[in-house]
């Protein structure tokens, strides 16, 4: 089924407003698309928390391959989620959503952020929900099996993220 890739980069195109440096291109051969979710580590600051992380990623749903591609590579310390997404874009233009282990990751439930690579269209009367979200890690590889397969978009996610009282995805 043909959609069309709408990427969120700014400014035609342009670098401008990613930082202060370009990132590394996140080079994903070898990395299956539908079943490897992304997950960019950009704090540096707790790696025992990092380690709790990565072992809730591999708690998910028995129903969904529990693959992910993670990234944990100081280049992309204090990165924004605007540069992680633009090297996720370079890397792999089909990804509609990277999760950033950042800061507030590595406290509390250990909640990932989840950004789209996409813009988001608004239909007359919808609420506009914004390009990112936060996540239990467990719902990562589930959320993004779902995305590149089309059965739901990153919106719907969202709008679930919205209802909770701490705008997190639990379920």
């Amino acid at each position: 089924m043909p959609w069309e890739i709408r990427p969120r980069v700014p400014n035609g195109g342009g670098f401008e407003g990613y930082g202060e440096r370009m990132r590394p291109l996140i080079d994903r051969a070898g990395h299956d698309f539908e079943t490897e979710a992304l997950v960019v580590r950009t704090d540096f600051s707790d790696d025992g928390a990092w380690r709790v992380v990565v072992d809730q990623l591999a708690d998910g749903c028995a129903e969904y391959e529990r693959d992910t591609h993670a990234v944990d590579d100081r280049a992309f310390d204090g990165a924004s989620p605007e540069e992680v997404v633009l090297s996720t874009l370079l890397g792999d233009p089909r990804l509609e959503v990277v999760f950033l282990a950042d800061a507030a990751s590595m406290r509390g439930e250990y909640a990932l952020l989840a950004v789209s690579t996409r813009e988001e269209e608004l239909d007359e009367g919808d609420d506009e929900l914004g390009c990112v979200f936060r996540l239990l890690p467990a719902l990562v590889n589930e959320m993004h099996v779902n995305l590149a397969i089309g059965h739901l978009d990153f919106w719907e996610y969202a709008h679930a993220a919205a209802q909770d009282p701490g705008q997190i995805l639990r379920t």
